[in-house]
């Protein structure tokens, strides 16, 4: 087999075990910071690879509005089973470490989701959520103008969250 090939197959199985590691839907972003800044891919051939697993059904991308979350599938899972091996140990004990210090930063980030959807010619719908263990706190819809607005709004929530929360339970609890 090329050399090439073998690499293709060996950076592929390094993205599998990756998100299996975590063992929660990741973002693009979360995904891609990790090969980057290891310099173990470019970013060309890491959305590449990811394309490829998601076509194969060795992962399932979950489009959100503004962001896709990756989750490994039970054939991803056999698949890395059986050829887990074939990734240089310090590539793994590199992925270990990683998800140990990462995971918990990771969870909070997509426990917190904005969205938006065009519903007319004039109007878009925002929902913007934040959930803790699977159980929605917040589920804010608002109806918007404009595309533009939408985004901002969608941008924001990522920040904003957390105290427009505690403000609104502050507010309904007093």
């Amino acid at each position: 087999m090329p050399e090439q090939a073998i690499n293709i197959a060996d950076n592929k199985l390094s993205i599998l075990y990756y998100v299996h590691s975590l063992d929660i839907p990741l973002t693009n972003t979360q995904v891609t910071q990790f090969f980057l800044e290891n310099n173990i891919m470019n970013y060309f051939d890491l959305q590449q690879l990811l394309g490829q697993l998601v076509s194969s059904e060795h992962l399932i991308c979950l489009e959100t509005g503004h962001k896709s979350f990756y989750s490994i599938t039970q054939k991803g899972r056999r698949t890395l089973r059986l050829f887990q091996g074939h990734i240089p140990k310090w590539l793994r004990h590199a992925i270990d470490i990683y998800t140990a210090q990462n995971l918990n930063k990771f969870k909070r980030e997509n426990q917190i989701t904005a969205e938006y959807k065009r519903v007319s010619s004039k109007d878009y719908q925002v929902i913007c959520r934040v959930m803790e263990n699977d159980i929605v706190l917040i589920d804010l819809r608002l109806s918007v103008t404009d595309s533009k607005q939408a985004r901002i709004i969608c941008n924001n929530w990522d920040t904003k969250a957390p105290e427009i929360y505690k403000y609104i339970m502050q507010q309904l609890t007093e």
